[in-house]
């Protein structure tokens, strides 16, 4: 039997791509995130901001050693802002003296109220799941006073514990809220009765515990970074001092998503998808990531989305072409567990696969095109729709993209994929 030298050649590659990196077999990927190399080498994979104050790069090898992990969740000591506090008129409480440094603070009081920093800023940087120690002494009280931590700007108090008179006390605090938040200010309520009463808080420590994306950096060379500037925006990386399970979490905040400024990946005749997630079996559409929208019926959207559709449990390639509202879709089934989706296409034909299994083939797909450069930046997340909606709930692991048909590649890609995760 005769056997060509493409055809060995692309068998030995096949064979040979556990060993490779994935820009080693496909080297043209338009734009490529994951937080291990992609590359062969150790590249810069992620910028995160950690809940207790700061922000830093990290390497795919910090990641995987756990050196990010452990900046995430590093003690940090002293006051995020220092603060000044007063006194607040729902009692007869008044400052008689009060003083602050960079780790500590001195109040002292007469009567009974209320007393706390103003304005209310973010003097301790924490967030929802961390733990806050307050070293105090307290003396002079009259009864036991209620501690608080309220979130920044608000009434609303994320940890609180009673204290009474004594030197040297571990008040600890485990945050809690309802939403993200950046830091918070302390409040309390005491009695000094008919003397004064001092209330010294000598040290300030955050036992932080959690990690956010600010930004997921492009392993293609293409500088097509993603990037959430907005704290209460970001995806989640560390939660409760581990690393999240299944990647990057797009769960926590409002509006989580990341942005590129590229718009490159939305105008294309030929499009191949290889991404790793935990697919989105709710009743009701999420999009793990788009450029552009795809929306039926309406003339003024279009480019790609890769929709996760609960109400049948599929994945899908959508796409849409600007001043057209015909749209075209290309599925495969999807359970809740974690899976390697690969989607191959030149347009009108393409094809999609879960877990390196028989291929859902369309010779129907829409060209996708969105020229609006505001609308079709290439996002992870959710769509744009003049806005960003549809946000995505679940983990993402991995994403990469290429402006060409890789169905010669994909076998070798899948292997590589799940030889890394061991998916299937």
């Amino acid at each position: 039997m005769h056997v060509s030298l493409d055809s060995a050649l692309g068998r030995q590659r096949r064979l040979n791509s556990v060993g490779e990196s994935v820009l080693q077999i496909a080297p043209e990927a338009a734009a490529a995130y994951s937080l291990r190399s992609l590359t062969g080498g150790d590249p810069k994979v992620v910028r995160v901001r950690r809940s207790s104050g700061g922000e830093e790069d990290f390497t795919a090898s910090e990641v995987a050693s756990g050196a990010m992990l452990s900046y995430v969740t590093e003690a940090r000591t002293g006051w995020n802002i220092q603060p000044t506090f007063n006194d607040t008129p729902d009692g007869t409480a008044s400052i008689t003296s009060a003083s602050s440094t960079a780790t500590t603070s001195t109040v002292s009081f007469t009567g009974s109220g209320t007393i706390r920093a103003l304005p209310k800023s973010n003097y301790v940087a924490a967030e929802a799941g961390d733990q806050v120690v307050f070293n105090m002494s307290v003396s002079g009280l009259d009864s036991a006073m209620t501690f608080r931590l309220r979130k920044a700007s608000s009434n609303t108090t994320v940890g609180s514990a009673t204290v009474n008179n004594g030197n040297n006390q571990d008040v600890t605090l485990n945050l809690t809220a309802s939403s993200g938040y950046t830091g918070g200010y302390p409040h309390f309520t005491a009695n000094a009765g008919s003397g004064t009463a001092t209330v010294t808080i000598n040290s300030v420590t955050v036992n932080g515990k959690s990690g956010f994306v600010e930004t997921w950096y492009d392993q293609s060379g293409n500088s097509n970074d993603a990037v959430q500037a907005t704290a209460a925006s970001q995806p989640k990386i560390v939660s409760a001092g581990a690393l999240v399970s299944g990647g990057i979490d797009f769960l926590d905040g409002t509006n989580t998503h990341l942005d590129t400024t590229n718009s490159d990946l939305c105008n294309v005749s030929e499009l191949s998808i290889f991404t790793v997630l935990t697919p989105f079996t709710g009743a009701s559409q999420q999009k793990a990531f788009s450029c552009g929208a795809v929306v039926s019926s309406s003339t003024g959207y279009g480019g790609w989305v890769f929709n996760l559709n609960g109400y049948s449990d599929i994945a899908s390639l959508q796409t849409q072409s600007k001043g057209n509202s015909a749209t075209s879709t290309v599925s495969a089934d999807v359970t809740s567990s974690e899976a390697l989706l690969s989607v191959v296409s030149t347009f009108p034909n393409a094809s999609i696969s879960k877990n390196g299994g028989t291929a859902v083939t369309s010779s129907s797909m829409i060209s996708p095109n969105q020229p609006s450069t505001g609308v079709r930046k290439f996002r992870i997340g959710c769509q744009f729709t003049f806005a960003a909606a549809n946000f995505y709930t679940k983990p993402i692991r991995e994403i990469i993209i290429y402006t060409t048909d890789q169905t010669n590649n994909r076998t070798a890609l899948e292997t590589n994929i799940n030889s890394h995760y061991s998916i299937f």
